[in-house]
């Protein structure tokens, strides 16, 4: 956008959109409608996938409802996994472990986030999250309102809750790779 000289208003009105779509994208949607990014790409004179970033996604660590994020180390070569379709902007993917999420993640799924701020936005309540505490734990978790102002409930399937937590970030679960999906098919 910057590069072709539009403003995010601008591009919005060549893009046949309302004049504050391009905003939105950016600013305010997880998950832009497929019609809006052609019509974006379409403006900027290019294709869809173009504006999509990378065609992967790195695979920063493990997650578990009732364990701690393993980050794999930042000197290892990172592994990659596909980018979901239309999944716009920066991405992290991390690899489920542990049962205390069953039957909603397996063991080996790949959940997708996009954590771009601190802090808990109003929308993210009730929806499955990773969640970052201050005491260094991240977990994946249902988050909910806690009954301290300022603090939350952390819930999983089949475990106690974690009741006012304090959160440092929380991001929802985006995009879900199933664990059958990256596996190698078998040959002959």
């Amino acid at each position: 956008m910057e590069e072709k000289g539009f403003s995010r208003r601008s591009l919005s009105i060549k893009a046949g959109l309302s004049q504050t779509s391009v905003r939105d994208v950016l600013e305010r949607t997880d998950n832009p409608g497929i019609g809006t990014l052609h019509k974006i790409a379409e403006a900027l004179d290019l294709p869809p996938e173009a504006i999509n970033g990378a065609s992967s996604v790195p695979l920063m660590g493990q997650i578990g409802a009732g364990g701690l994020v393993a980050y794999f180390k930042d000197d290892e070569e990172r592994e990659t996994v596909p980018r979901p379709p239309l999944a716009a902007g920066p991405l992290m993917a991390l690899v489920v472990s542990g049962s205390s999420m069953l039957p909603k993640y397996e063991p080996g799924d790949v959940i997708y986030v996009r954590r771009d701020h601190e802090g808990v936005l109003p929308s993210y309540l009730n929806l499955y999250c990773a969640v970052h505490l201050t005491d260094g734990g991240t977990y994946l978790k249902i988050l909910a309102p806690g009954t301290i102002p300022g603090r939350y409930t952390l819930r999983s399937l089949n475990a106690a809750d974690m009741v006012d937590v304090e959160v440092v970030w929380a991001a929802p679960v985006l995009f879900v790779m199933p664990a059958h999906a990256r596996r190698e098919p078998a040959n002959g």
